[in-house]
């Protein structure tokens, strides 16, 4: 069993697109599960020179080494808005194939894209912590077992799309994490509601609740499954107001959390 604790500084924030959610694609309040998971996996692929298509199923591998995954805000507060964007669109339209430069005023659309802006409270650039426990660190690739150290970690660019640049700050590489079970804990990170786990209050509000897909189970990179309501779970997702938000849950059955000294984030057994 192998966890990591890693720090990231946002420029300004983040925009995650999901492919085929017509024109208009939501904001969440921090980069889904998936899409650290996907940013691992392009730092991977990118160190190993593994192609786009062979880099694509990275991401199913390290879903089946995942047992627990969090997020929580060190310094940052998010604003999630959508704002409308001039882009060229292509389309057919009275049987004409756009963009065409006879028609400008109809090569053209302007959806609502949805962006998450990070405002900070302390003056210094926005920063998320995540806690990421795997069962090992061997991934098997196309190009034999691989080692995941804190490297890839440290070269991680962005969280999302293109513009959602980042750097990471800090990696923590640990190997005695505390495994809790059927027991009452208190969590800052997000966490899974899975059944097993029982709400019973929070300590510190903030808390919402963002829907993603399943990070535990991806045993195939389908980007429709957000939309088609596919293997879908629901996060508590910690807000920071002023003081760090707490919760306290209480897990049981084959629900685990695992404890780094004063960290301690929700997964499950594999």
């Amino acid at each position: 069993m192998k966890g990591y604790i890693i720090d990231i500084e946002f420029t300004w924030g983040f925009q995650c697109k999901i492919i085929g959610l017509s024109k208009t694609s939501p904001s969440f309040f921090y980069p889904p599960p998936t899409t650290f998971l996907g940013a691992l996996a392009e730092s991977i692929a990118r160190d190993n020179t593994l192609g786009e298509e062979k880099g694509k199923k990275l991401i199913p591998a390290l879903s089946k080494k995942l047992m627990a995954i969090g997020v929580r805000p060190l310094n940052a507060i998010p604003i999630k808005h959508e704002d409308l964007n001039r882009i060229i669109t292509i389309k057919v339209t009275g049987g004409k194939l756009y963009p065409r430069p006879d028609d400008l005023a109809r090569s053209f659309d302007s959806p609502a894209r949805g962006k998450t802006i990070f405002s900070s409270i302390d003056g210094e650039a926005p920063k998320l912590r995540f806690f990421l426990v795997l069962h090992d660190n061997i991934l098997k690739t196309d190009k034999g077992d691989l080692e995941i150290t804190g490297d890839y970690f440290w070269n991680i660019h962005r969280l999302g799309s293109k513009e959602s640049l980042v750097s990471t700050i800090n990696v923590e590489e640990l190997d005695n994490l505390k495994i809790i079970s059927n027991s009452r804990i208190i969590t800052n990170y997000s966490f899974p509601m899975f059944k097993e786990v029982k709400s019973l209050q929070q300590k510190q509000v903030r808390w919402n609740a963002e829907i993603y897909i399943n990070p535990f189970k991806i045993e195939k990179y389908r980007p429709l499954e957000y939309i088609s309501g596919f293997n879908l779970i629901p996060f508590r997702i910690p807000i920071l107001v002023t003081n760090p938000p707490e919760y306290i849950i209480e897990i049981e059955k084959n629900v685990l959390a695992f404890k780094y000294g004063k960290e301690v984030v929700v997964g499950c057994s594999i």
